[in-house]
């Protein structure tokens, strides 16, 4: 490889991948062999990052996670909060209803006692006529 095709192709890579070819070439690895195992070599870096981002969280993962459970506890509390004032309601609702249900339960009791009082002294003071 002449000296100006060396340094075109060792400014297109990185550091380190210049550094590989120019260890390569510096022990005798022919220029297209040495360009193909640091292309090789790149290659394998590329597919490991791809594998590994695929199951891995970057701290930007983590963050974007961190603001959806932000959003859904948030979205979360404001629905419990509209379920507890409903169901507050409805309480309020059943127990007024179930209080009205038993003081009508409570007059209709009384009222049948007294009845059935005013009817049996009405039969004591028969009986006691035809005694």
């Amino acid at each position: 490889m002449s000296g100006a095709a060396g340094a075109a192709i060792l400014l297109r890579m990185g550091t380190f991948d210049a550094a590989l070819l120019e260890a390569l070439l510096l022990i005798g690895v022919p220029a297209e062999r040495a360009r193909a195992v640091v292309d090789l070599f790149d290659r394998r870096i590329d597919e490991r990052y791809s594998l590994h981002a695929q199951v891995l969280a970057t701290k930007r993962d983590v963050a974007e996670l961190h603001t959806r459970i932000a959003e859904v506890n948030a979205s979360l509390s404001a629905r419990i909060t509209e379920l507890d004032a409903t169901l507050s309601a409805r309480i309020a609702t059943l127990d007024a209803s179930t209080t009205a249900r038993i003081a009508d339960a409570k007059s209709e009791v009384i009222r049948w006692v007294l009845t059935a009082l005013t009817a049996q002294t009405a039969l004591l003071l028969g009986a006691m006529k035809l005694l």
